[in-house]
Parts: structure tokens; sequence; C-alpha cells
């Protein structure tokens, strides 16, 4: 929506409008309420939700002031059913601060127009609901980390020292933006997804890396509370198909309940091992379905998923066999052939790399000939071509042969100290990370990332491949 040219204007001739600097932070703890979008546009809302989020993120990092955690405040929120979340006035501001236990309260706003953006924001103490101070600052939208500092400044008293390694520009309101509409997204895996593709865009958007964390340990708690419900169900079902004292159609319907329970959480490998407890049994139809056609169509699946192609061809194979008339048979042999064509193509990548690589190394050789003769050293180039060993199967998808080059290559070249030579060394932690993951060797995975982490604290810190590890779900580990 288009601002009026007055208000445009007016933030553009606007600049930061802060009273004196306070001499100590306001008493704590303290609850920053949700910002206010002051646009008519709500699909701003993100700009309001992402100021609110980054702003508590920065004051807890300074250590200078206490503050009300996010979930005391939404259930307060929750408690007094507000519509005045939006309202946002300095009296609902005392009311929720009262339930929270604070004694202060801030209450801010955010208004965009064109690429201009303005924050205000009121300190409010809740025992008597004086506004103690306020700050309203302006300036260009790329730089609204620098105009958040000024905020977060004005309410601890003195100059807030900026996070590293945040963004700037175009890519700090990208990231924002992306980080907004996370918060707000209907579902944690949704909120992952966005809290992840914001880390790709900029991956030392701090703030993102502090809520994934979040997100991740309280996905993990879920996890571990609904596990043993989860078993003991699975369980009773495993009994109930295996009991031949039961009705055939509850043992049918018992079968057919667990493998489709399976199927639903991406539980590869334990629907593998069901479809076997499955098969033996000669269970009936039951509501159209027969339960050992649907084992075996579920056993095709997960190895096609846990990559496990001999397995899935043979499981196919057997399928069709077995239940040429199947309505599911088509499916299956059309699966099938687009699982071989991909490993052609996989062979036919194989084949070219080891071309390649062979045709380099011999070049190389010569080089290193060359050099030898003259008496120079041959380091460099012996070091491009184990990169490059490590590099080419990475980019190919071919992540059997990239772990052992890669490993080669940071174990032989890892303590070099040049700019390039600490890109690469990298490059090849991270390449057998990735390698790892796509192979769902999960526990390896985390194995290499903490001997990344005591290698490099930074580098891993900033790496892709720290958060390929972090999204591994309870589901991916089966």
């Amino acid at each position: 929506m288009t601002a009026p040219r007055w208000l445009l204007l007016f933030l553009a001739c606007s600049h930061v409008a802060l009273a004196a600097e306070p001499t100590k932070p306001p008493p704590g703890p303290a609850a920053v309420m949700p910002f206010r979008n002051l646009n008519t546009d709500t699909s701003l809302d993100w700009l309001a939700r992402g100021m609110t989020e980054t702003l508590i993120s920065d004051l807890r990092a300074s250590g200078r002031i206490q503050l009300v955690e996010r979930e005391q405040l939404d259930a307060a929120l929750a408690e007094l059913d507000l519509q005045e979340r939006q309202q946002s006035t300095e009296s609902t501001a005392v009311r929720v601060g009262r339930l929270v236990g604070a004694r202060t309260v801030v209450l801010g706003s955010i208004q965009r127009a064109e690429q201009q953006v303005r924050i205000n924001a009121r300190f409010i103490d809740v025992e008597t609901g004086v506004v103690l101070d306020t700050a309203k600052v302006t300036g260009p939208v790329d730089r609204i980390f620098a105009l958040q500092d000024q905020v977060a400044s004005r309410l601890l008293g003195s100059p807030v020292k900026p996070r590293v390694k945040r963004p700037s520009g175009r890519e700090a309101v990208l990231a924002l933006e992306t980080y907004g509409r996370a918060l707000a997204a209907p579902t944690e895996d949704e909120r992952a997804w966005l809290l992840r593709a914001t880390l790709a865009g900029s991956p030392g958007f701090e703030y993102a890396r502090e809520e994934l964390s979040r997100l991740e340990k309280r996905l993990a708690e879920h996890a571990l509370r609904a596990t043993p419900a989860r078993e003991a169900a699975d369980a009773e079902l495993r009994a109930t198909m295996q009991d031949p004292k039961r009705p055939s159609e509850e043992r049918a319907s018992a079968a057919l309940r667990l493998l489709d329970a399976n199927y639903a959480r991406g539980r590869w490998r334990t629907l593998v091992r069901d479809t076997e407890r499955v098969l033996p049994l000669g269970l009936p139809l039951y509501q159209l379905r027969l339960p050992a056609e649907t084992a075996l169509w579920f056993r095709f699946i997960a190895f096609g998923k846990l990559e496990q192609w001999e397995a899935e061809r043979d499981a196919g194979d057997t399928f069709l066999r077995t239940y040429p008339q199947s309505v599911l048979a088509e499916a299956v042999d059309a699966m099938m052939r687009a699982s071989a064509l991909v490993r052609a193509s996989e062979e036919r990548a194989l084949k070219d790399l080891r071309e390649r690589l062979a045709k380099e190394a011999l070049h190389a050789a010569q080089r290193i000939a060359d050099l030898e003769r003259q008496g120079k050293p041959t380091d460099t180039v012996r070091r491009e071509l184990d990169y490059h060993r490590c590099f080419a199967p990475s980019t190919s998808h071919l992540h059997h042969q990239a772990l052992l080059a890669c490993r080669a290559y940071y174990e032989l070249w890892g303590n070099g100290a040049s700019a390039i030579e600490k890109h690469h060394t990298r490059g090849a932690r991270e390449s057998e990370i990735f390698a790892l993951v796509r192979l769902r060797r999960h526990a390896e995975a985390r194995e290499r990332l903490a001997a990344y982490r005591a290698a490099d604290p930074e580098g891993e810190q900033a790496s892709f491949a720290r958060e390929q590890v972090l999204s591994i779900r309870p589901s991916d580990e089966e």
C-alpha cells in the first residue's frame, strides 16, 4: 500500500529522536510486548514480529537486564484473551506486566513507508503505569538492525555492542522477513523449514540460529515424551496381529494399522522389520486391503527411501511376481524403471568422474615433476589435486566416493594457515558431513560435526553442515 506523501516526507526528513540518555537500565525483570505493525498492510506483520524477537535476543545477549521469557508472556496474553495484543495500550501493558512479575514493560510499534522505517518504543513502570522513557528512531529499512541497536541502547542506558555476523543491506531485510514469517508459521515443521531457509540465505543470522536451536530442543523433548506411548501402541498392534487366538479380521486390522503408522511417520527401517513380521502370517483381506500385499508395497517403498537399491529391486520384483494384477503393480513397475535410470546415471557419472580424476592426476604428476626439477615446492599442486578429489564427487552427489577423499584431505592438509587453505579445509569437512547425512549415517555425522567443532569452532558455528545435522528428525533415524 502506498503511504501518504506527507508521511514519506516526514520519515525521510526525520532523524533519531531520543531524549537525554538514561544513566542506567530500567528495573528488571522487563517484558517486551509484541510490537505493533502500524501499516494498514497486514502482509508487513513480519516486520513487527521480527523486530520484537530480535530486540529481545539482543537485550538478553547484553546480560544487562533480566527479561521475562517469551512463554510466560504468551501465556499471560492468552489468559487475558487479548484483542489488546493489537491495541497495545499502557493499561494493557501494565496488566500483562503484573501477571508475569515484570517491573518494566517495553511497548513498541514499527511502521514502514517505502524504504524508510520508523521504530517507536515506550518503557513503562509496571507499579505506577508511568512512561519512564521513550525512543523514536527513523532510517532506511536496510539499516534495520542499526536502528534496533539505538532502541536497545536507549533501554539499557548505554551503547549496545552490535551482534557479530549480522547481515546488512538487502540481505538483512530478506533475512528478517523470512525469520518474521517463520515466527508466525502455523506448524512447527513449517517454522523449522523457514528458519533453515533464513540460515541458508544468511548463515550468520544468529536470531534464526537461536530460534531453530530452541525449536529443535522442544521437538526433541516432544518426541522423547511421545516415544514410550508410541512404542507401547505399536507393541500392542504387533501382539494383536501375531496372536492366533484373536479373530483373523482383528489381526489383519492391527497389521494394516501398524504398517500405515510406520509409513506415515517415515520410520523406514522399522517399517522394513514390520513387513517381515506381517508377510508370513497369511492374514485375510480387511476393508479391501490385503496385509501381505500392503506389506510388500511398503517394503518396496522403504528400501527406496533408504537408498538400498538392490533390496528395492528385489522387493519390486517380488511384488510384481506375487501380485501382477494389483492396482499398485503399474506404480511399482514405473518406479523400478525410474530407479534403474537413476542408478544408470550414477554409474555413468562415477565412470566419468574416475576418468576426469585420472586425467587430472596425470596432469598434476607432470606439473609436480617439472617443479621438482626446478627445485620448487609442490605442496600447492598436491593440495589442489586432493581437494578436487573431495569436491568433484560431492558436487556429483557421489557420496560414498566423497567420504574418504574429503576426510583424507582435511586430515592431511587441515593445518593450512592461509584463507584459501582454511576455506578448503572447511569445505572438505562440510562435504564429508553432508555425505554422511545423505547416506543416513547420522551417528557418524554427529561425530564428525563434534570433531569439526573441536578443531574449528568458528567454522563449525557458521557451517551449513551444522544445520544439516541439527535438522535430523527422529523419524530420519529410522
